[in-house]
């Protein structure tokens, strides 16, 4: 598909994001420092809408696995309690999702009332989408809104705060009789470590190292591990000049190759995303690179054998902590014919109640940080606080629109490098490659 953004207008985009990146830090510090936690959860207001004069539907295009869960037993009822509409929800896998989502949007369909679309995506549906107006932002990091505003007003509405981190098995290190990692040198040596010491069936590590699973290796293990070395797919500058021929990614690389040398067996050949989770709740792993709705039932007794047992931070960075933000959103699509309905679901969905409520009832990450600070929230869940500051480090590292059409190529050339097919510095050149040729023809660069 080809974007209508220049290269101009997405510098400008970036800069605002760079810009609220800093002053949300700072207000993420000042704002729990100057209040007290129940004052965070009592000002935090909720857009009221009224219900429509007769309950109707609305269809919502959106994943499956565990977005899907997400949905039916939390943000859905949520929704239809407030105004007695239904949802007819429709899960699709990763790559089905954008496929269908780009052929409905350029055939202007209106099957569908709301998208359900990952954060490197939301370019290409700008042309399409209808601006929501009456969303209450409070609580919300500046930086997971910027994006959108800087186009032109709030087209698309962030629900589900995905993020890219490292977690461990605090019992296993201290048996090992290590401390948490403090560099990318300390947890290479402890996945070694651990592959040598822990007893048979644990795995030193697990994560997506795959060609195609999601956005496979490229969008998950590399991604965040590439920004822990210092490195980026893109210019943080404009967001769209390929920088990935350096010696910060050629590290990175290496690293992915320890991964799965003493990671699991599955590691690069993951057949579905949830034997990813279940590597995480069987015990199989002593460390590894999650997102959230990985590990969302990691203390539940009913879904994890390593409950108390995971802790969870941001990969320590060589310029400070980073995780890779994997945001989702929704965009209510201009060819809609039920759009007011469509909009009412996206406000009462993103409000803090709708957040809270699936939080509580399925573990959804949100996108308020303040849903974390409830307490309530800090009395069921003990990794509250520790979600904020992966909250804090997180990085877009997925910022060209051109990231759907490359993942793929990029994901085949780290296989490639994963079989001792390429030198570590051969694939990055060959990655680069791949990133400038496409963004020349888009017109970015």
């Amino acid at each position: 598909m080809s974007s209508k953004i220049g290269r101009r207008k997405l510098m400008a985009i970036t800069a605002g994001i760079v810009t609220a990146t800093a002053v949300g830090a700072v207000a993420f510090t000042l704002f729990n420092n100057g209040r007290k936690k129940e004052e965070l959860i009592t000002k935090e207001t909720i857009q009221q809408v009224s219900s429509p004069a007769q309950a109707s539907s609305i269809k919502v295009l959106a994943r499956s696995d565990y977005h899907e869960e997400v949905h039916r037993k939390g943000l859905i009822p949520y929704f239809r309690s407030k105004t007695g509409a239904e949802v007819d929800y429709v899960p699709k896998g990763y790559n089905d999702l954008y496929s269908i989502a780009v052929l409905a949007m350029r055939n202007r369909s209106s099957e569908y009332d709301v998208l359900y679309l990952d954060e490197p995506w939301l370019l290409d549906f700008n042309e399409y989408a209808e601006e929501i107006d009456g969303v209450d932002l409070f609580g919300y990091p500046s930086r997971l809104v910027e994006r959108v505003r800087a186009i032109g007003g709030l087209w698309a509405v962030p629900i589900l705060g995905n993020f890219n981190f490292y977690f461990y098995r605090r019992d296993l290190l201290e048996k090992l009789g290590e401390s948490p990692p403090k560099s990318m040198d300390d947890i290479l040596r402890l996945t070694e470590e651990a592959s040598e010491k822990l007893p048979s069936g644990v795995y030193a590590f697990t994560g997506n190292l795959t060609l195609g699973q999601g956005d496979g290796a490229a969008g998950d293990a590399y991604a965040v591990t590439l920004m822990a070395y210092g490195g980026a797919y893109f210019d943080p500058k404009d967001g769209v000049t390929p920088v990935l021929d350096s010696q910060e990614a050629v590290e990175a690389l290496r690293a992915l190759k320890i991964f799965k040398r003493y990671g699991h067996p599955q590691i690069a050949t993951w057949t579905n995303l949830r034997e990813i989770h279940e590597s995480v709740y069987s015990g199989e792993a002593f460390s590894g690179l999650v997102w959230n709705g990985w590990i969302q039932y990691v203390d539940n007794p009913e879904r994890s054998r390593v409950v108390g047992k995971v802790e969870i931070m941001p990969l320590p960075g060589k310029k400070g902590p980073v995780s890779n933000t994997g945001i989702w959103c929704y965009v209510v699509p201009k060819f809609s014919e039920r759009k007011e309905l469509a909009k009412q679901f996206v406000r009462l969905a993103t409000s803090y109640e709708g957040q809270l409520k699936a939080h509580l009832e399925t573990s959804m990450p949100p996108t308020r940080f303040t849903v974390y600070q409830s307490t309530e929230v800090r009395q069921r869940n003990r990794l509250a606080e520790a979600y904020v500051k992966v909250m804090e480090a997180g990085i877009p590292a997925r910022t060209s629109p051109i990231w759907p059409s490359v993942s793929r190529p990029l994901n085949e050339v780290i296989a490639r490098f994963l079989n001792d097919s390429l030198t570590a510095e051969d694939a990055v050149k060959q990655m680069h490659k791949i990133l400038v040729d496409e963004s020349k023809r888009r017109g970015l660069i």
